[in-house]
């Protein structure tokens, strides 16, 4: 049925789709089409997660370890993982690079790709996170903790979608499955400030 190379937008729209919902129809037909197996992203998945929980452990459970509570850093993980497999991410738009060095034929190119994310707006999150920024070690930070912890799962499960602009400068066809799988795994730059935007906080709290 899918006897040619996928453009551009249809390559973006199946990659994302593998890794975000790890779709095995997807991954099936994109290998069909390019030419070569395109991996399973089981583990690029559990790594994320485990990146995941060490950056979150490390600003819930401070001097005086792990926060004690009904919700946990593994629970707000969880909330993460699963919003992340909710997600949709679909190409808006493709314009090929009018640079001879990049262009060989019409199915291998470079180009900018537009795209659009469905994700939470986190600024609700962040008055909570200043809140447990701003406590000492002991009881009080243990219970801004449990705040943080429970508002993050809570958001993640329910807060309404927005549109989230993005795009590639360059986008190719990939020549291998490893270079398949470190460009599709590039959405996650899109994704992750706005599933885990602790760090960018940090960043202009200076």
């Amino acid at each position: 049925m899918h006897d040619r190379l996928p453009s551009p937008t249809e390559r973006f729209d199946l990659q994302s789709r593998i890794v975000l919902q790890g779709d095995e129809t997807a991954r099936t037909e994109l290998s069909a089409r390019e030419g070569f197996e395109f991996p399973h992203l089981d583990g690029s998945r559990q790594s994320v997660a485990w990146l995941l929980r060490q950056e979150l452990a490390a600003r819930v459970e401070g001097g005086d370890g792990p926060a004690s509570g009904p919700v946990t850093v593994d629970d707000a993980v969880a909330a993460v993982m699963a919003r992340l497999s909710r997600t949709r991410c679909v190409a808006t738009d493709y314009q090929p690079s009018d640079d001879p060095d990049d262009y060989r034929d019409a199915d291998d190119q470079s180009g900018a790709l537009a795209y659009i994310c469905q994700l939470p707006d986190p600024a609700t999150l962040r008055p909570v996170y200043a809140a447990l920024r701003a406590t000492q070690d002991g009881t009080d930070r243990h219970q801004a903790a449990q705040r943080l912890l429970a508002a993050y799962v809570e958001h993640l499960s329910s807060a309404p979608d927005r549109a989230v602009h993005a795009h590639h400068a360059v986008f190719s066809r990939p020549y291998s499955a490893d270079h398949a799988v470190m460009q599709s795994m590039a959405i996650m730059e899109t994704i992750l400030p706005a599933l885990f935007p602790f760090d960018g906080w940090e960043d202009d709290d200076g």
